[in-house]
């Protein structure tokens, strides 16, 4: 009969440049307010001990101990399983899987309403993609662990994403590592309550000024570069619909953008491009911005391309030269900041709050309230009420 009992030890370098084991005392997770919480959550060369039909066996290298605990507990079972007569696989004798392997495995059952799916492809491809180049590249995904998540959350945040959306992405990101592992309730590399700060916040919107808005535009080349901002301040466009954005997308004869689905041409690959959810829509033109866009010379299908004719990829880090180079806060411009300028000028403009749920592309009145509250507290602080009435 197999021997119940799983033990971790830990392999360290010694003084004199050799290796030794070391037993690994189990920490006890202590349950508090968010559940059950690992403070130890350090990396090393960790390997399970356990005795199997007489022998002392030995696993392959761990790389962390949260990863030991979990790969312990599954080998405990097994050896109980075995314990009582029945025929089990044993789960370390299974084909570990690549990161590569484990994202097509959970997209190919993936299902949902809306673009949810689409929405999962992406950011999942995107990790993918990062993952490939990043200081500390996994290869497996059972080697996913918090450090290596966050590192994630940190580089979308680099690319113009604000940091709700970076946490949503690494929210999904875990999903697919509890659900390819077969992993409980927080097992997977981070948690909801790890993000707690941030999903329990208000949203802050941050708009630029007219100054800033003048001083920006500026410093735009004259062309296909000042065209493109005015759209994005003028517009309210999200990143990648600015990125993507077609000349078949604008209707001239109607002065509108139409954000739609569709399959497009980038250099010799046809990529598809899917809207986020609630956002197929019609934005209208002004109609100043209508006549920079007709005298724009077209060199390509995409309307503001590369010079190679392809989708810019680099719009925001393009963005934040241009606010270095008018002496402008670069941390300040972001995609997101575009968006809610335009919120708030277009509501003073009169836009009622379902105008600008439509021309913005959002799911429901509660998602652009929070433009009107910034606006009034804009207004009633430039308006000198706040200041009126003291002695």
């Amino acid at each position: 009969m197999a021997n119940l009992k799983v033990s971790i030890i830990e392999r360290l370098k010694t003084a004199d440049g050799g290796w030794t084991s070391k037993p690994v005392d189990i920490p006890k997770q202590r349950p508090n307010a968010k559940g059950l919480y690992m403070r130890d959550m350090r990396e090393g060369k960790f390997l399970l001990v356990w005795r199997e039909s007489g022998r002392k066996r030995y696993s392959d290298y761990i790389a962390s101990l949260p990863q030991a605990l979990r790969e312990k507990a599954q080998k405990e079972l097994f050896l109980k399983s075995l314990s009582e007569g029945l025929k089990v696989e044993d789960p370390h004798e299974n084909v570990r899987l690549t990161i590569a392997e484990a994202i097509d495995k959970f997209l190919s059952e993936l299902t949902g309403r809306g673009n949810t799916v689409a929405t999962y492809v992406q950011n999942l491809r995107q990790f993918e993609t990062w993952n490939q180049t990043a200081k500390t590249r996994k290869t497996y995904v059972d080697q996913l662990d918090r450090a290596h998540v966050f590192a994630f959350k940190k580089f979308v945040e680099s690319t113009g994403c604000d940091e709700y959306t970076a946490v949503w992405k690494c929210i999904r990101l875990n999903k697919m590592v509890k659900t390819v592992l077969n992993l409980q309730a927080g097992q997977g590399p981070v948690k909801k309550s790890d993000f707690s700060d941030i999903l329990n916040r208000k949203p802050t919107v941050t708009t630029y000024n007219k100054d800033e808005r003048d001083k920006f535009l500026a410093y735009c080349c004259v062309g296909m570069d000042l065209t493109m901002w005015t759209l994005a301040l003028k517009c309210g466009l999200r990143s990648r619909e600015l990125a993507t954005l077609e000349w078949t997308d604008i209707d001239f004869v109607r002065h509108t953008v139409n954000i739609r689905k569709k399959q497009m041409k980038d250099g010799d690959k046809t990529i598809e491009f899917i809207p986020k959810k609630w956002s197929l829509r019609e934005i209208a033109i002004p109609a100043d911005l209508m006549v920079m866009l007709e005298q724009l010379l077209r060199t390509s299908n995409v309307s503001f391309p590369t010079n190679t004719g392809r989708i810019n990829q680099k719009l925001w880090e393009e963005c934040k030269a241009i606010a270095a180079k008018a002496g402008l806060d670069v941390a300040k411009f972001k995609p997101k900041n575009f968006r809610s300028s335009y919120a708030t000028n277009r509501l003073r403009s009169g836009y009622t709050l379902a105008d600008l749920r439509d021309q913005m592309g959002h799911r429901d009145m509660h998602s652009v309230e929070h433009y009107l509250a910034a606006m009034r507290s804009e207004d009633m602080v430039n308006s000198g009420k706040v200041d009126a009435g003291w002695d």
